[in-house]
């Protein structure tokens, strides 16, 4: 009886040792699995957030070109520039307050370009706007209005800009991934050897050739020193009437005024004549709210 009972005791030590072994290797078995699973749902995070990135980088670039001061001269901002606005407002910390004329970070601070090691995943010189031009559009249309475009050019600013199709090419080149000492982790491989380049291109045809406002007071009267950019400074050139010079608009509204100052006449032969004003534009659009419901439009 005893000898049964220690042969049992034997069985279920050696059981019990067989059961501690057997965990101990699927532990080991899913730490070689899981921890490269996991490192790498991680860093595939962190490469969309990059791609993502890099995307609206491209897409600033391109439209800054429309609204910069350079297209007086139909050329584009200071590349560098750009460079460093790019990796101030798009790769840095959503927290950060954006200021003007920033300079670029020697490091970046968002926390999804940094690597679990600890290492830069992206640093700020790795981001570059490798391709920033603009040109004419090819388009048949484009082609033909360009006939028309080159007599209201010899009148005025209209087109004020021949080269409205902007093109933007910003490029983003992450680290390899290696560990605290520097050394490559095998169990990402390729990733702690491979140079990826993320890419993204912006081609915009726009030319805000009314970037510069109105141009022109609220009595109808040009703003002197205005930029050709302007409204007023694109379209009057091509009125007539601005070949004999604004004494002849002030003189007509004066005709004008007089008449309309006139109850009978206002009234009923030149209605609305009080308000005239030759040459006046007022291109200036008051905003209104696209979301509210028409049954709320009062």
């Amino acid at each position: 009886m005893e000898a049964k009972q220690r042969n049992g005791r034997h069985r279920r030590q050696g059981s019990g040792r067989r059961e501690r072994g057997q965990s101990l290797v699927e532990m080991a078995v899913a730490c070689i699995v899981l921890v490269p699973l996991a490192a790498g749902v991680m860093l595939l995070g962190q490469y969309i957030h990059v791609k993502q990135q890099t995307q609206a980088a491209a897409r600033q670039a391109a439209w800054a070109a429309t609204a910069d001061r350079t297209l007086l001269s139909e050329q584009l901002p200071a590349r560098g520039r750009v460079e460093q606005d790019l990796r101030v407002r798009q790769y840095g910390d959503a927290k950060e307050k954006l200021r003007s004329g920033q300079s670029a970070p020697r490091q970046f601070s968002d926390a999804m370009l940094t690597t679990f090691a600890g290492n830069e995943l992206l640093k700020p010189n790795a981001v570059t706007l490798q391709v920033y031009k603009q040109e004419s559009s090819p388009g048949f249309l484009d082609k033909g209005l360009a006939i028309v475009g080159k007599a209201t050019k010899s009148l005025g600013n209209l087109p004020p800009n021949t080269k409205g199709l902007v093109t933007a090419e910003v490029h983003a080149k992450p680290e390899v991934i290696l560990g605290r000492d520097g050394s490559p982790l095998a169990y990402l491989d390729p990733l702690d050897t491979m140079k990826l380049d993320f890419s993204s291109k912006t081609v915009l045809l726009a030319d805000a050739w009314d970037a510069a406002g109105g141009g022109e007071d609220r009595n109808g009267k040009g703003i002197s020193g205005a930029s050709n950019r302007t409204v007023r400074n694109v379209i009057r050139p091509l009125v007539p009437t601005s070949l004999v010079g604004d004494k002849f608009d002030d003189a007509t509204n004066n005709v004008m005024h007089l008449l309309g100052s006139i109850p009978f006449v206002n009234d009923i032969f030149t209605p609305g004549f009080d308000q005239f004003e030759l040459g006046k534009m007022a291109p200036d659009v008051v905003p209104s709210d696209k979301l509210v419901k028409y049954a709320d439009k009062r």
